[in-house]
């Protein structure tokens, strides 16, 4: 896994684990094929976070972010803010563009 991925999600589950928040976090490189039904692939995720919902939407990039934001205690103005119409294609650019970058230094050192 992507070390500041890896950080960052970790931060998220201490939260929601804290708070009995009942979010299941799935490490998709420990278990790659538990999402190949629904077309969820390690490469998949590698690039862009995934977040299923209770109603097993699939989420991918900003909003599974902003998904995962909104059960987090501390994030969930963030979340509503990166969702105002002047401000989401904003939050999902710098999410696409961090994300590629991320993907570009971790395939550049041989992460995967």
């Amino acid at each position: 896994m992507c070390p500041v991925c890896r950080e960052g999600i970790c931060s998220f589950e201490r939260r929601t684990k804290a708070n009995k928040l009942g979010v299941d976090y799935i490490d998709i490189s420990v278990e790659p094929k538990r999402f190949e039904a629904i077309g969820i692939t390690l490469d998949n995720v590698r690039f862009k976070l995934h977040a299923l919902t209770p109603n097993e939407q699939v989420l991918r990039g900003w909003p599974a972010v902003a998904a995962l934001w909104d059960v987090t205690p501390g994030f969930e103005a963030l979340a509503r803010i990166g969702r105002l119409p002047a401000i989401n294609p904003i939050s999902t650019a710098l999410y696409d563009a961090t994300a590629r970058i991320l993907w570009i230094v971790n395939r550049l050192q041989k992460r995967w």
